[in-house]
């Protein structure tokens, strides 16, 4: 339990295994639970049902109610992590006259709708941010407001290590379905890896991403698949190389994907630019690449040295849990974010 003068913060949004931001609440969850009164509120009453999530908020500790039934006179902190609803239903304004100091996080490289309109307005007191790219982006709107970069903590013990020598050598990607996070030649580039018997794996695939990709046939290797078919960790342990190129109009601004296939001890190979250079040191914890031929050269040296791939493997790992999911290190940024 908290101690009674812990900070009172309450979560406008609701944790799940799809989206970074509401996964990244899950984890946040983990990470605070016993060091602040946390209570959770859903942008829809129905969530109050899922008894998945229910019993994990509970097991934590964590309060859960609808909106409704929000006091109004309230002491404390009011944080929303990229949920657009926070705006467009006008919480943000009835957060703030019940007294919280409000603190929001967009996660993406935009801002969303309703979202400029509540800074001008004095409905957010603070801004975070997951990194410098991200914080380049997006800190010329925010005027004067104090701001955090608090990254994203991932717990590792929701990503274990295995040690993989598949049967048929895969590679894969997840992500969001989002068709922007993807290359216009995506499925050529993979193919062009030019890796032998290799099997390709992609999660999460929808209408509009098949609808960008219409002109290519996908024969037997490739595994299409919706989100959650199966479960990241599970997905994850099926790939032994993180093969990540993306859009070129698409700025990732951390890379939560990147680091939770680091954790599996599955090697990333991640496009240039973006946050990665923060996350990965390049030919110790997976490979920086700056074209397709750097692409093309680790992965087939990868594919074709064993012993050298899982000492990758297994620095990957280590890499991960030592120097992005320490979980201090977070709890350090937190009590920044609130004070």
């Amino acid at each position: 339990m908290q101690a009674a003068a812990s900070p009172a913060v309450y979560i406008f949004g609701w944790p799940s295994f799809v989206g970074g931001a509401d996964t990244k609440l899950a984890h946040l969850l983990i990470l605070l639970h016993k060091h602040y009164r946390i209570t959770v509120i859903p942008n829809d009453v129905f969530r109050l049902r899922e008894r998945y999530w229910t019993r994990f908020l509970g097991r934590l500790g964590v309060c859960y109610l609808p909106l409704r039934e929000l006091p109004r006179k309230l002491e404390g902190y009011a944080l929303s992590l990229c949920n657009p609803r926070f705006f467009s239903n006008g919480v943000a304004q009835k957060v703030k006259e019940r007294g919280l100091r409000t603190i929001w996080s967009s996660e993406m490289m935009w801002h969303h709708d309703g979202e400029l309109e509540a800074i001008k307005s004095g409905w957010v007191d603070k801004v975070l941010y997951v990194s410098e790219v991200q914080q380049r982006c997006l800190s010329k709107n925010y005027g004067a407001l104090p701001s955090v970069i608090t990254g994203n903590y991932i717990d590792p013990t929701y990503f274990p290590f295995k040690a993989r020598r598949h049967r048929t050598f895969c590679i894969g990607r997840l992500s969001r379905a989002d068709a922007e996070k993807y290359p216009e030649d995506f499925p050529v580039f993979y193919e062009a890896l030019d890796l032998p018997d290799t099997r390709y794996r992609v999660m999460a695939w929808d209408k509009t991403v098949a609808h960008k990709y219409r002109w290519h046939h996908f024969d037997d290797r490739w595994d299409l698949l919706p989100a959650l078919r199966e479960s990241p960790v599970r997905f994850l342990h099926s790939l032994d190389l993180f093969v990540y190129p993306l859009g070129h109009h698409f700025t990732e601004a951390w890379g939560r994907s990147t680091v939770e296939a680091m954790l599996t001890g599955c090697v990333p190979l991640v496009p240039a630019g973006h946050h990665f250079e923060h996350l990965i040191v390049s030919g110790v914890s997976g490979f920086i690449c700056q074209d397709f031929l750097e692409y093309q050269a680790w992965a087939q040296r990868l594919y074709s040295d064993y012993p050298w791939r899982s000492r990758i493997s297994a620095q990957c790992r280590t890499h991960a849990v030592r120097e992005l999911c320490d979980p201090e290190k977070h709890r350090r940024l937190w009590r920044e974010v609130f004070q």
